[in-house]
């Protein structure tokens, strides 16, 4: 027996504020809501039409409720309530989870208390934790010389229930919040910012038909898009680094707000880098220039798939880009060859001086609309790498359209829906053009 032993196991309360320290609210909620959709994964990758996530939030609870499949007890009892993915853990192909907290470090961030009920088709069982008295409890062993000592107890206990649910899911509760995470529950402002940055991070999951609700209020998909148009080809570059599929598209984007410009990175569907025109993304490093409002059109998407989470350059919190990720790292300059190209064009425009603006919004206006799942889903299907081909810079439609005005209003959907079956119309901005027409005739207006 060895008796040169120096105890190195953590204390429960030291774990906990340390994998909580470095996560937000809004991230360990997003981390609840990647489990929910990990289940619909289990059942149907490819379309989650059907599933739904409700999510309430105030200053007296939060909860999270699925009918996504639920998750097994075996699972719960040997991998879910585990700290850390244990190396025999099977893996969830095509999720983001790789560590094995994400779970854990949400509910000790959120909350003193909370409560995870599951049903599967074979099993219907809930864990019902108060975290004071978690940290606390403890059990005794008997050591090699027979020595009766307490040491830390981390298990979970858990009761089979025997009334089941009317579908198989996961509904997590917690009841009594931590004092800060209260008052940000409290806020208006937060759960607006939720809203808008679930809409954008899970843009894929809700354009495959997923449902989700935040206080009853269903979120709708903030997509990504770019221009599409026969005048010109965006760059797309596709293969393989080890077990993760990238595929790269970069072209460009609406003239909009400046702070959709730049790059935008998908891991497995989840958005985890947005408009980024930093450093992180190539802007301002080997011969790129740093990101200027001339630049306002550049659109790139990166996509990162692949069925081994823990292959994806993700950082713990699944919200940005390990850029010291030798998957990154190769990814990084097939971003710069992209950029040239489309950096160079963009810089031939702003040199049309007071043309530039008239160009881009003709542009804009002449062009169709592509979002970020239907470009990858295009990617997928033609197989094939292309060059960037930029528009002509067709300076006599710029000077037509100086002699012309851009007309717009809102009127009534339904009306406008009959006035387009009864003319024939094929879009609103038909419509609307007709009518005007129409009334310059019966005026009987003149173009002097």
């Amino acid at each position: 027996m060895n008796n040169n032993i120096i105890d190195g196991h953590p204390t429960k309360s030291f774990f906990i504020e340390m994998i909580t320290r470095d996560i937000s609210i809004e991230d360990a909620i997003m981390d609840l809501i990647d489990n929910s959709i990990d289940g619909a994964i289990r059942i149907n990758k490819d379309n989650y039409g059907g599933f739904k996530i409700d999510i309430t939030i105030n200053g007296d609870e939060f909860s999270i409720s699925d009918n996504c499949g639920g998750f097994p007890l075996d699972s719960a009892k040997n991998y879910a309530f585990r700290f850390g993915r244990p190396d025999k853990a099977p893996l969830i192909h095509n999720s983001v989870g790789r560590f094995g907290i994400g779970m854990k470090r949400a509910l000790f961030k959120i909350g003193k208390e909370f409560y995870v009920e599951s049903q599967t088709d074979e099993n219907h069982f809930c864990v019902n934790v108060n975290v004071n008295e978690w940290s606390k409890k403890s059990k005794k062993i008997l050591t090699e010389d027979n020595t009766l000592i307490d040491i830390d107890d981390w298990d979970f206990n858990y009761e089979i229930l025997r009334t089941p649910k009317d579908f198989n899911g996961t509904t997590i509760r917690v009841p009594v919040l931590n004092e800060d995470v209260k008052i940000l529950f409290e806020d208006s402002s937060f759960v607006s910012n939720l809203y808008h940055n679930i809409q954008q991070n899970l843009n894929f999951s809700l354009s495959k038909g997923l449902v989700i609700t935040i206080n009853n209020k269903t979120l709708e998909g903030s997509p990504i898009e770019m221009l599409k148009s026969d005048a010109y080809r965006p760059y797309i570059k596709s293969g393989v680094i080890g077990s993760v599929n990238y595929r790269i598209i970069a072209g460009l984007g609406e003239i909009g707000i400046p702070t959709q410009s730049g790059w935008y990175i998908f891991c497995n569907d989840r958005l985890v880098v947005a408009a980024d025109h930093s450093h992180l993304t190539g802007w301002g490093i080997n011969g790129i220039k740093k990101w200027h409002i001339s630049n306002v059109m550049f659109r790139g998407i990166v996509y990162l798939d692949s069925a081994e989470p823990k292959d994806l350059p993700l950082t713990t919190t699944k919200k940005g880009i390990d850029a010291t990720s030798h998957v990154y790292q190769a990814i990084l300059p097939l971003m710069r060859t992209a950029m040239i190209p489309i950096l160079r064009y963009l810089n031939d425009v702003s040199k049309m001086g007071n043309e530039a603006n008239a160009y881009r919004e003709m542009l804009c206006e002449t062009s169709g609309r592509s979002n970020a799942v239907m470009l990858k889903a295009s990617i997928i299907s033609k197989k094939e790498d292309s060059t960037f081909v930029a528009p002509e810079l067709d300076l006599e439609s710029i000077s037509r359209k100086k002699e012309t005005i851009r007309i717009a209003y809102d009127v009534n959907k339904k009306l406008a829906d009959s006035i387009m079956e009864k003319t024939q119309a094929s879009s609103y901005k038909e419509i609307g053009l007709t009518s005007f027409e129409y009334y310059v005739k019966m005026e009987n207006f003149q173009n002097e």
